[in-house]
């Protein structure tokens, strides 16, 4: 009769545990019938915690357990090797029967015996190995029949007798324990490595395999959560069409390594587990990250690959550029992925967040790079998470924020999550505000939100200037229209250098260009970009101004000077080297943005000249005549302080103060009158500027001061 194939977990794990007891038993009652058939129940014989008799009872409840009769001490030891002979071809048999079949129902015990080519007795050192965690009473057999009281489960000496029972079998137990058995590569079973003798480690099955042979719904394993998500089933993206066929097509090859790359948010996993599922396959997304510094990279490696042959899954390491710690660590590939290369046979995926690819030569090459989606995509986006936003109003978001659908949908999230339930759907309001706090919070790591108080009437600048602002503010609104209706090339951004003396008001006129645009402006703070680190300035100035290309917010880089300056031609050591690397990274990053990017600085003549070449807009802020220095002092010094009469004309003739300098003067006169309890006098004025002359080492109050 031909034997039925095992239709489910339980069945086919009851049959393997009856199997291992029935060994058990005919191995111990075989030790007995060796002693003339008395059992050894002599002080010297008898084991310290069990006896000859509680085997016997534990040999009767199995027997009970799995016949519903009770074996008793007339089952000699040749009787119950026919049973175990008996029970062991129909398992056999109907293993055989099941793996004849449908491959994708198989038990996930069976599923692992097919997966990894194991062996016979592999097979029988691993349920050996695991009988004992799924019935305890299975460790006080193992007990006895090692004669050792200390004995907790399986080990060498009880696998040697059980399983590698003859001469030939016994020179198989080193290797089938061996690093390069699928038992221990792929971590089915851990091998203590305490005792110096293989005989006297004890043989423990992973726990992944025990929570297998529960037959529960197959999964990751609960141990690589904290370095890797499982995702599977289908998914819905936006992308070109031969972008999906290429990927599609790429983790459908066996030894590629497919690099996607991409700004943060632009869909590289989303891209990646669409194409995995339409090849058939799931995506096991690795932290490499948190495997590097976990630090045990060898044994996680391999429970990956385990892993990734049960679930049928490609690997993907997400940002791989974030992984490296030093500029050379993040031009090679992490350790964590070429160990995962030597071991894994199947494709293998990446994704880059900025320019700059690893450097990959263990196997072929596929490379992607997703942009941010057009106009019409991102309309359709915000119209797939947002269903009741209407045409217009979607297009319009879409039109002042150039962002990723990645962006787009946590941005939907985040307002959807800030509403009650009876207020419906969230307006346009509300959309833009999630949008700018989804793209803030990555800019507030390396930059400083201004306040912008000031419009262009409050500015004291030359016609030139003035001109020149209200030009810039056109350009940024323009910008993106102009150039797809008339089919200008390169990137939609604008970068502004604005240059002049100290106090002139370059600053306060990045503000002003923000407010007038109805945008936010931020200052990077150059001391958390700027890093003695090898690589690490490029990489927080790509996160800035990845942060800011959808134009969302105006980047300000004051004293930009000491970022943005002239390379040097006579490289002395490698700190030159580098810090021309990092002035090339900002010319090709600067030139690329999609944003506005204003730079001020007091010394022109420090901007590497190719920078200059590269600027939208290069605004010279000239000195404050004498007429635009009387303005500054009768808007800064507030009416209600002043003691009449002043005469700003001749403070304006006298100092040569640029309005930075202006603004100085009258707080710290501000100070004195206000500690002496009265307004302030132009004497205040002329004392405390001729202090401020002094204090900055001038011999006169003649010429400017700086």
């Amino acid at each position: 009769m031909t034997a039925a194939p095992y239709r489910d977990a339980t069945a086919h794990v009851r049959d393997e545990l009856r199997r291992v007891w029935l060994r058990v038993e005919y191995e111990i009652r075989l030790a007995w019938a060796r002693r003339g058939g008395a059992r050894p129940d002599d002080a010297a014989d008898a084991m310290p915690v069990v006896g000859p008799e509680t085997v016997g009872e534990l040999f009767a409840a199995a027997a009970a357990q799995w016949s519903g009769t009770t074996s008793g001490d007339e089952r000699d030891a040749e009787a119950v090797f026919a049973r175990w002979l008996a029970h062991h071809e129909l398992v056999e048999a109907r293993t055989q029967a099941t793996l004849d079949g449908d491959r994708a129902r198989l038990p996930p015990l069976l599923r692992v015996r097919a997966l990894f080519g194991l062996t016979p007795r592999q097979w029988a050192s691993l349920v050996f190995a695991l009988a004992p965690e799924i019935d305890p009473d299975l460790v006080t057999a193992y007990r006895y029949l090692a004669r050792d009281a200390t004995c907790r489960g399986l080990d060498g000496r009880l696998l040697a007798h059980l399983v590698y029972d003859t001469p030939d079998a016994r020179s198989l137990l080193a290797r089938d324990l061996g690093p390069g058995s699928p038992l221990v590569r792929f971590r089915l079973v851990e091998v203590q490595a305490s005792a110096d003798s293989l005989l006297f480690r004890r043989i423990r099955p992973a726990m992944r395999v025990v929570q297998l042979a529960d037959g529960d719904v197959l999964g990751l394993d609960p141990e690589l959560a904290e370095v890797a998500e499982w995702r599977t089933g289908p998914v819905e993206g936006m992308f070109p069409t031969e972008t999906v066929r290429v990927a599609t097509s790429a983790l459908r090859s066996p030894d590629v390594l497919v690099a996607v790359q991409g700004q943060r948010g632009v869909g590289k996993r989303l891209l990646l587990q669409l194409a995995a599922h339409a090849a058939g396959r799931g995506l096991l997304l690795v932290d490499g990250r948190r495997v590097m510094r976990d630090g045990a990279v060898s044994s996680v490696t391999r429970a990956l690959v385990r892993e990734l042959m049960l679930l049928d899954a490609v690997p993907v390491f997400a940002d791989v550029d974030d992984i490296g710690t030093t500029d050379q660590e993040r031009d090679e590939l992490a350790p964590c992925i070429v160990a995962l290369l030597a071991e894994w046979d199947g494709p293998l995926a990446i994704t880059v967040n900025r320019d700059r690819m690893p450097r990959i030569n263990q196997r072929a090459l596929v490379q992607l790079t997703l942009e941010v989606p057009p106009l019409d995509v991102r309309t359709a986006l915000w119209q797939v998470v947002v269903p009741a936003l209407p045409t217009d109003e979607a297009r319009s978001l879409s039109g002042r924020f150039a962002i990723p659908g990645g962006v787009i949908v946590s941005s939907a999230q985040a307002a959807i999550a800030g509403r009650l339930a009876s207020d419906g759907a969230p307006d346009v309001g509300a959309l833009e505000r999630s949008v700018a706090g989804q793209l803030h919070q990555r800019l507030q790591r390396l930059g400083k939100k201004l306040e912008t108080p000031y419009d262009l009437e409050d500015l004291i600048v030359d016609d030139d200037v003035r001109e020149a602002l209200v030009e810039i503010q056109a350009a940024v609104r323009e910008r993106r229209r102009v150039r797809q209706e008339w089919a200008l090339r390169g990137a939609h951004g604008i970068s502004v250098l604005l240059s002049g003396h100290p106090g002139v008001g370059k600053t306060m006129s990045g503000t002003v260009i923000a407010k007038r645009l109805g945008l936010d402006i931020y200052e990077v703070d150059l001391s958390q970009v700027v890093s003695k680190w090898l690589g690490e300035t490029e990489k927080n100035l790509s996160d800035v101004f990845d942060a800011a290309e959808p134009g969302h917010v105006v980047l300000l880089f004051n004293e930009a000077d000491s970022l943005f300056g002239k390379r040097t031609t006579d490289v002395k050591s490698s700190n030159d080297r580098y810090a021309n690397l990092e002035t090339n990274y900002l010319l090709a990053r600067l030139e690329r943005f999609g944003g506005l990017a204003i730079l001020t600085t007091n010394l022109t003549s420090a901007i590497d000249p190719a920078f200059k070449r590269r600027f939208t807009y290069d605004v010279f802020f000239s000195f404050p005549t004498p007429e635009m220095r009387s303005e500054l002092w009768r808007r800064i010094l507030p009416v209600a302080a002043r003691e009449e009469p002043i005469n700003f004309e001749r403070l304006a003739d006298r100092y040569e103060l640029s309005g930075g300098f202006i603004k100085v003067a009258c707080e710290r006169a501000a100070y004195m009158a206000g500690a002496a309890k009265q307004k302030i006098s132009e004497e205040l004025l002329h004392h405390t500027v001729e202090r401020m002359y002094r204090e900055r080492g001038k011999l006169s109050s003649q010429g400017p001061l700086d």
